[in-house]
């Protein structure tokens, strides 16, 4: 009887872990990109932009460690390169490159966020 006890615990905490970490990850990446959407790249504004870039990128790696344990590492790093890309471009005022390269970024952050939630492709 005490080892159908102890699995039925298990499990439901489990369950209740891994929607836990669901929500807590959802919530940190759709902080990023919020922030990320809120950035207007413009032809003279790069410098400034560059700077909320960095912030965000700050955040995201606040986050990182959590994030870490249940994301792909393929997935963050490919973030964080196009993060740096981003800065890259924002650093040498190519409006036309940061904005490409933050639309890219959204769609990876899209993609990681749907991958991080409870639906088919985040089992396979």
């Amino acid at each position: 009887m005490k080892d159908k006890i102890f699995g039925f615990v298990t499990f439901f905490l489990i369950i209740a872990l891994v929607v836990a970490n669901t929500i807590i990850l959802h919530k940190s990446i759709d902080e990023i990109y919020d922030a990320l959407l809120g950035v207007d790249i413009k032809e003279g504004n790069c410098e400034v932009t560059k700077n909320d870039v960095e912030k965000i990128l700050d955040s995201l790696k606040k986050k990182e460690l959590f994030m870490g344990l249940t994301v792909n590492h393929d997935d963050l790093s490919d973030i964080k390169n196009e993060f740096s890309e981003l800065i890259g471009y924002l650093s040498v005022d190519d409006a036309k490159g940061a904005a490409v390269v933050k639309n890219r970024l959204m769609d990876s952050l899209s993609h990681l966020r749907r991958l991080s939630g409870f639906n088919i492709d985040a089992i396979i």
